[in-house]
């Protein structure tokens, strides 16, 4: 009878063990999959490009105002431009990394601002574009009506105002010929108010795909 009972203490204990084996590794599975859900979103196609247009006050100073963070996404091959804002938001705005946007001694983005705004947009941005008023003047002289760019003194009227201008810009944008943009005047714009990390000629290479023969860009623009 001991014999018994000693043999069932053992099986019994046997069990109690692979329970808890099982439950250790559901608990830990979750974790990691909490864990992923926090990592940055990487782009599923090599036919979208994501870049962060990042709109400031004056480039040509040391530490530049930041205006506004829009995301420009480009799709290939259907071809397709989305401008989404970013910043300022109604949403959560205290989230926004901007303790973070600074411009290095290179006159570069400071690359953890770029990563701070991957993990809140939860999004990868391939590259980025630093912009100032005086280009956002300048491509309205050259493109569709020669009228100054003027930012409202208030933040949260910015984005209303921004989505007007892109709005233009989407409606230019979409009638212009495959060499359009290479007739910009851009050693009126850059470096001095017009930087980037993505090359001259990468970006006249996205421009060329963007605007095939056999099917009309489209262009949208988002926000309030």
């Amino acid at each position: 009878m001991r014999k018994v009972l000693i043999l069932l203490s053992i099986l019994a204990f046997m069990f109690c063990l692979a329970a808890g084996i099982i439950i250790a590794q559901k608990s830990l599975n979750s974790i990691s999959e909490q864990g992923n859900s926090n990592n940055v979103t990487r782009p599923e196609s090599s036919y979208q490009q994501n870049i962060l247009l990042i709109h400031v006050d004056e480039l040509q100073k040391n530490q530049p105002a930041l205006i506004s963070v829009w995301g420009l996404i480009l799709y290939f091959p259907e071809p397709k431009i989305i401008l989404q804002p970013i910043y300022p938001s109604p949403i959560e705005p205290e989230s926004f990394p901007l303790t973070a946007f600074k411009i290095t001694q290179t006159k570069n983005l400071n690359p953890r601002f770029i990563q701070q705004v991957s993990l809140q947009t939860q999004m990868d941005w391939d590259n980025y574009i630093l912009i100032d008023h005086q280009a956002l003047s300048f491509f309205a002289a050259e493109l569709f009506s020669g009228d100054q760019f003027y930012a409202p003194d208030q933040t949260n009227s910015i984005i209303s105002v921004e989505r007007g201008y892109f709005s233009k810009l989407c409606n230019r944008l979409v009638e212009l010929e495959q060499d359009g943009l290479q007739q910009i005047r851009w050693k009126h714009l850059i470096p001095d108010h017009w930087r980037s990390n993505l090359s001259f000629d990468d970006a006249m290479l996205n421009w060329e795909k963007l605007t095939s023969p056999q099917s009309p860009i489209k262009c949208e623009v988002f926000g309030e």
